[in-house]
């Protein structure tokens, strides 16, 4: 194992932990699911998963993976034989509330009833799944994961940020005859076509679609890839762009910029590729059009 595969393997124990901590069991798992690898940190990990989310067959199978690899490992052993006593009703039940599980409190629910799992090596007034995996760790290893930790979380912060600004936006970019869809970019699809058959100027109709939606982008402070789209002709190239294509989206962005108001270097253009139709089908007239991608400036 490389010191990169090492710290990511820790990396994703100690994020799974951390979603066990929330009570996000099933996230949790899908994490540590995801590796095919044996590793016994892991499946001990898993096995706690699936005992605090109550699915003790998949937890005892997964302790019993972890016997398979690492014979004495007392917690899977613990935990085997706590799976056992319950199963045959020798373990005493009582109620669990939801504080004490909000607390991190391991337990697991038989047949409606929660019970304390107390026998359980890691069973502790800490959440015990990180335990284990983390207990090894050492100093530097543990600042690279907290670098990493934190830097994920200023990543995931300004990526929900970057999303929400996303929605609003799309929020103010719908119309009629347009389709508004939100990914890396709010992009606009026009529903029918904006040109004539080898056209690069709009056709009237075209320019009206333009005009009309254009005035939405009044005092936005956005930026816009006006992107231009041909249609593959006979005995011509099938893919790639193309020199009516950019011509296209050069004369769309003249007539967003006069309608909208905003300067024409708040629009880029480009050409996309003929291969991949804005509309797929035989109506090639939609496809003589432009789409555009907006992003928050």
């Amino acid at each position: 194992m490389t010191v990169f595969s090492g710290l990511s393997e820790e990396l994703t124990l100690a994020e799974a932990a951390d979603l066990a901590r929330l009570g996000e069991y099933a996230a949790a798992a899908e994490l540590l699911q995801r590796a095919a690898t044996d590793d016994v940190a892991r499946l001990d990990l898993l096995a706690r998963v699936h005992a605090q989310a109550g699915d003790l067959e998949q937890a005892d199978a997964a302790w019993a993976r972890v016997l398979e690899l690492a014979p004495e490992s007392e917690p899977a052993l613990a935990g085997r034989r706590l799976i056992a006593k319950i199963r045959s009703g020798r373990l005493r039940k009582r109620p669990v509330g939801r504080r004490l599980a909000a607390a991190g409190a391991a337990v697991v629910v038989v047949a409606g009833v929660a019970v304390i799992v107390a026998t359980l090596p890691w069973s502790s007034p800490e959440p015990a799944p990180t335990a284990a995996p983390l207990a090894t760790t050492s100093p530097a290893v543990q600042a690279e994961l907290d670098r990493l930790h934190a830097s994920q979380s200023k990543a995931a912060e300004e990526e929900q940020s970057r999303q929400q600004k996303l929605t609003a936006l799309a929020s103010h970019l719908g119309g009629d005859g347009v389709q508004v869809t939100t990914g890396s970019a709010v992009t606009i699809t026009f529903d029918e076509g904006l040109f004539g058959p080898n056209a690069i100027s709009p056709s009237g109709d075209g320019r009206r679609a333009l005009e009309r939606w254009g005035a939405v982008l009044k005092g936005q402070d956005v930026r816009v890839t006006v992107i231009g789209h041909g249609v593959a002709v006979p005995g011509g190239p099938a893919s790639d762009g193309s020199s009516t294509a950019l011509a296209r989206a050069a004369s769309a962005a003249r007539v967003l910029a006069t309608a909208s108001g905003l300067p024409l270097t708040t629009f880029a253009i480009t050409s996309a590729d003929q291969a991949t139709p804005v509309h797929e089908g035989t109506d090639v007239a939609a496809n003589r059009t432009v789409t555009l991608e907006v992003t928050p400036a």
